[in-house]
């Protein structure tokens, strides 16, 4: 194709845009809705996603040393524990600072533990670098010597990944259904558009001009409400989401992601989106009207 043929499909697909105000302006306007709804529906998607990992992620194995177990020897049991496969980070916490620790819990009522000691015991907290192997690395744990007793949540963690799989499955499985809604409400939109412009196309198409000569504009029209349609709902998103993670105040592993983490996922989900279902709804849509 000439270079001289694509400026003036380029020229009418623009003018063609502004010519047919109020069929653009619908068009335009279906095509922002929806992906305003796809867009949020993704941004939920993600923090609902980013939420689940989060709370994966706190999963820990409590490893309580047994009472007989040599002082001089905690070096080496936390060596044997770090070389487990999986574990991504051993840290222990002495009989001493667990104290502590229970006496600012009980704060006022502290003056319980006067008298008794320190019936802690000292522990090691495992992390996996999988949360789905922090069962199988608990088991590990519980065979190591001088271990005298293993937690890990086991009543919880089982449904827990339920939840979060169950979770982020039907993220997926929502936004697929709402995308493929949109592309059908739009391109019914487009289809409309071209309709009222049919008389001009078979006109065309009888004083000789080619299919392709007659794509141009549409195509060139399509790909701009598209993207029309794709960049007013980025902006719209953009200042609620950036009022959203500043005016709620949330605490990990429930806080929202910052808008830096989302932007790529939905800016080119959004005008792909866009700029393919206007050209798709174009081209499709004009079939039967170039069948003359």
């Amino acid at each position: 194709m000439k270079i001289r043929t694509i400026g003036r499909h380029t020229r009418e697909g623009f003018k063609n845009l502004f010519r047919n105000g109020w069929m653009t302006f619908a068009a335009v306007s279906a095509v922002a809705v929806t992906l305003f709804i796809l867009g949020g529906a993704m941004i939920l998607s993600l923090n609902v996603q980013n939420i689940s990992v989060n709370i994966e992620s706190q999963l820990q194995v409590n490893a309580y040393v047994s009472s007989s177990y040599p002082q001089k020897h905690l070096s080496t049991l936390e060596a044997s524990l770090r070389s487990l496969p999986g574990v991504r980070s051993v840290s222990f916490i002495s009989k001493d600072q667990a104290l502590k620790k229970m006496e600012k819990l009980l704060q006022s009522n502290a003056d319980l533990l006067n008298g008794i000691g320190n019936p802690l015991p000292d522990e090691f907290v495992l992390q996996a670098k999988d949360p789905h192997q922090t069962a199988m690395i608990a088991n590990e744990v519980r065979l190591t010597p001088g271990i005298d007793k293993v937690q890990y949540g086991q009543s919880v963690i089982g449904k827990l990944f339920t939840v979060t799989t169950a979770i982020r499955d039907a993220a997926v499985v929502f936004i697929i259904a709402l995308l493929v809604m949109g592309i059908f409400l739009i391109s019914n939109t487009i289809k409309i558009t071209i309709f009222t412009r049919r008389r001009e196309i078979e006109i065309m198409k009888l004083v000789g001009a080619t299919d392709g000569f007659i794509r141009g504009p549409f195509f060139v029209e399509g790909t701009l409400m598209g993207l029309f349609g794709a960049v007013l709902p980025l902006a719209a998103l953009y200042v609620l989401y950036r009022w959203l993670v500043q005016s709620v105040p949330l605490f990990p592993p429930f806080s929202l992601l910052p808008w830096a983490s989302v932007l790529d996922k939905v800016v080119i989900t959004l005008i792909a989106c866009g700029v393919f279902i206007g050209i798709w709804g174009s081209v499709i849509s004009m079939r039967k009207f170039l069948r003359v």
